[in-house]
């Protein structure tokens, strides 16, 4: 039973990063600095924006000479997120190191997730990313070319990403134009995710805000959005600590674990996590009307 307990964090901090990757997919459309170094809330991360950069012919002023025509960084300050819940030492002596993966992973990586995508839909608004669309009750293929058409004028980086509440994600699902295309139908119906369209990924953001603007989606280059994380300074005597990585973005999640003077077992998922706007001209806003 000691074995198990003291192998929890470990298992939990796994089990929690692989449930985290799937609310999470958007992010690696966006300029990012993922890293699993400590820091604590309030550290400033400057995250190069992806395709922003300008090369130049060399000259006399070497190559110190600064390149850049256009904004080619961002800056991002980092916020302090956690999920704590408290087990009672019973069920834990009952059920061991899976029940606490059972009971606690899918809602901690729920929260974390939520609390991340909130920084981002924050950023959402007109007065950060002027340009708009306004596609019909239902969004088509073809509207969705279009918008293509504004990030192509924009220069907008890649990969790019069409970023879309549930209501646009569903229509495309009955989109002739997409399902109806040999091949591409039976995966589509089996998983409900689309992948690519027009050279830009498709992903479906179920609570993405319309922040009193009509927000439906977004259309966006991985330069309009800076993302940056890293895991907080959470030494705390008696607890056992845990880190795991997604291999895939690189973000990180630290699990704590320790046993209260009461004897309830408290587990808490932390990281450091911010995100900030990049080049404003890379984003479409989808509204409805």
């Amino acid at each position: 039973m000691a074995n198990s307990i003291v192998a929890a964090p470990a298992v939990l901090a796994e089990s929690v990063i692989q449930a985290i990757r799937g609310r999470l997919p958007a992010l690696s459309g966006f300029s990012s600095v993922f890293n699993a170094l400590e820091g604590q809330a309030g550290k400033a991360v400057q995250v190069p924006l992806v395709g922003a950069g300008v090369a130049s012919q060399f000259s006399t002023g070497g190559y110190l000479t600064g390149d850049d025509a256009t904004l080619t960084a961002a800056t991002v300050t980092l916020k302090h997120f956690k999920y704590s819940a408290r087990f009672s030492p019973l069920d834990v002596k009952s059920y061991g190191a899976q029940y606490l993966v059972n009971a606690f992973s899918p809602t901690a990586a729920v929260a974390i997730a939520e609390a991340c995508l909130g920084e981002v839909g924050a950023l959402l608004l007109a007065a950060n990313y002027a340009t708009s669309a306004t596609p019909g009750a239902n969004l088509s293929y073809a509207e969705l070319v279009g918008v293509k058409g504004q990030l192509d004028s924009a220069k907008a980086g890649d990969p790019r990403s069409f970023v879309l509440g549930a209501g646009y994600a569903n229509d495309l699902l009955t989109d002739s134009s997409i399902i109806g295309v040999r091949g591409l139908e039976a995966p589509v119906i089996a998983t409900g995710k689309i992948g690519q369209l027009v050279g830009a990924n498709v992903y479906q953001w179920t609570s993405l805000p319309g922040n009193s603007e009509n927000l439906v989606g977004f259309a966006a280059g991985a330069d309009a959005i800076a993302v940056a994380s890293g895991l907080p300074y959470s030494e705390i005597p008696g607890f056992d600590m845990a880190v795991a990585t997604d291999d895939q973005s690189g973000l990180s999640i630290q699990i704590l674990m320790g046993q209260e003077q009461s004897g309830y077992y408290n587990v808490t998922a932390t990281l450091l996590f911010g995100a900030s706007v990049g080049r404003s001209t890379s984003l479409v806003r989808l509204k409805s009307a």
